[in-house]
């Protein structure tokens, strides 16, 4: 009995530490879980069976909100929180080596980049708020994805930096993207009149 009262007071004091951090990972599972298995612990004292049989389904929730915690941490590694661009992270470790050992083994036509930087961009958070930086860059982001190939990879690499990898994809090709994205955007905040950032851009197909 000692042993059971022990192991649940331990995991309520474990179930109070980690709820926020389970929260804010989106994930209730992890502390419904562990207090299902401490009522379980409580349980056995009064009826055996009844009690593991708790700790059991105890388990499996756990289980499955650890799942859902360690998906949602995937994501935050691979994913930009602002604008839903890939990380560089995700861009060195996962999508390059894996794209360049498919070019090997399918002989492919190679890769091409795309760098834009967003001009004075520090001046607009200074001059315009971060808020409006922010809007800037979102609205930036989708644009690119929404006119890009889900085999393409667009990256936020720095601050104001994105860069966009296109595999198989010819620099002319490559060139009429560029051209149809400074159609697309033209951001105008309220009460800034005209264009607010200019493109540049470097185009390297290897």
């Amino acid at each position: 009995m000692i042993t059971h009262l022990t192991a649940a007071v331990l995991l309520f004091f474990f179930v109070v530490i980690v709820r926020k951090y389970a929260r804010s990972l989106g994930s209730y599972f992890l502390e419904l879980g562990v207090s299902i298995i401490t009522g379980g612990l409580l349980l056995t004292e009064i009826n055996g069976t009844f009690g593991y049989n708790i700790i059991l389904v105890g388990i499996v929730v756990t289980f499955f909100g650890v799942t859902k915690i360690f998906k949602r941490l995937k994501e935050i590694a691979i994913k930009d929180y602002l604008t839903g661009l890939y990380t560089r992270y995700y861009f060195f470790e996962e999508w390059l080596p894996r794209e360049m050992e498919r070019q090997k083994r399918k002989s492919g036509k190679g890769i091409s980049f795309l760098i834009i930087d967003l001009d004075d961009f520090k001046t607009i958070n200074d001059k315009y708020s971060h808020r409006i930086g922010d809007k800037l860059l979102k609205y930036v982001a989708s644009e690119i994805i929404k006119n890009i190939r889900k085999t393409d990879c667009a990256v936020r690499f720095g601050g104001d930096e994105i860069l966009v990898a296109f595999p198989d994809t010819d620099k002319k090709t490559v060139e009429n993207i560029v051209k149809r994205l400074e159609k697309k955007i033209n951001f105008q905040p309220s009460g800034t009149p005209g264009r607010i950032f200019l493109w540049n851009r470097d185009l390297e197909t290897r």
